[in-house]
């Protein structure tokens, strides 16, 4: 089995390059969604149904019915039949013309790192979320010169809503003052640029012209935890999703993450997991 990459990093409306795009999840062809793929833009799945399964990273859940999945950029998936009954949505937040949904307020929710694991909706919340969801479908399929500032509104504040109950099942305080500061998200997404040549928090420093220990206190203070600790998080998601949704080898999987030598990325795999690699995917199949 092989990950499907698409970094096209386009979606169309028609034959023009659109920052949203929605549509029913029936409308998703199952020979495509049944590979394990990755994308370059977020997604949103709502699903209305009982249905097959949905596959994120190295978690599998049921399609069951007012459950919405929030995809991020990189994360591999697929859905296995039957099809669910549902709407999608995907967008590019850099496009958007307001910039009002950025990846500064991305990164304060949780919903894009919940490692997909979706929200079920108390009726409540799904019917106030369904009257986001008709305004941002009457404004796509409208010619309104202002369509995709509102739906870039009511898409900004169904994530919000979608983030309150998030964090309401966790039990977790909501923090209302979470700042992302731009060197913490710059350096958030070098990593995941740059994952598979640097290592070194001194890299990653040295292209965004910081010290490493101005940006080993900053990175602490912000997320709470250290840069090299956060590198060493996305290496090891990264050496799961391969070791579940592809047949490479450990020496061949090690040498995609930036490993020269097998044995040292077999070492950095048990200090992450507690297991061996082979351990761990005789552990998932």
């Amino acid at each position: 089995m092989s990950i499907e990459i698409r970094r096209d990093n386009v979606l169309l409306y028609g034959d023009e390059p659109s920052p949203f795009v929605i549509k029913k999840a029936e409308e998703m062809r199952m020979e495509i969604a049944a590979v394990p793929h990755r994308h370059s833009y977020y997604t949103v799945l709502w699903s209305f149904n009982e249905a097959g399964q949905h596959l994120v990273d190295t978690h599998t859940f049921p399609f069951r019915p007012q459950t919405i999945w929030f995809i991020a950029p990189g994360e591999v998936h697929c859905i296995e039949p039957p099809q669910p009954q549902g709407v999608m949505f995907l967008f590019i937040p850099e496009l958007f013309p307001s910039r009002a949904i950025d990846e500064g307020f991305l990164a304060k929710l949780s919903l894009f790192r919940s490692h997909g694991h979706p929200i079920a909706l108390p009726d409540d919340n799904a019917a106030a979320l369904m009257k986001h969801t008709v305004a941002m479908t009457d404004a796509f399929f409208s010619t309104d010169d202002f369509r995709m500032e509102r739906i870039e509104a009511h898409l900004k504040l169904f994530l919000l809503e979608c983030n309150e109950l998030l964090v309401m099942q966790r039990r977790k305080p909501v923090r209302h003052d979470t700042f992302q500061h731009p060197a913490v998200a710059a350096f958030k997404k070098m990593v995941s640029e740059r994952l598979h040549e640097w290592h070194k928090v001194d890299d990653y420093a040295g292209a965004l012209c910081l010290s490493p220990h101005y940006l080993s206190e900053l990175f602490g203070q912000v997320v709470g935890q250290s840069p090299k600790e956060y590198i060493s998080a996305q290496i090891t998601s990264e050496a799961k999703r391969l070791a579940l949704f592809s047949n490479l080898s450990v020496k061949e999987i090690g040498f995609r993450l930036g490993f020269d030598d097998p044995a040292r990325f077999s070492r950095f795999f048990k200090q992450q997991t507690g297991l061996s690699f082979q351990a761990f995917r005789q552990s998932i199949v």
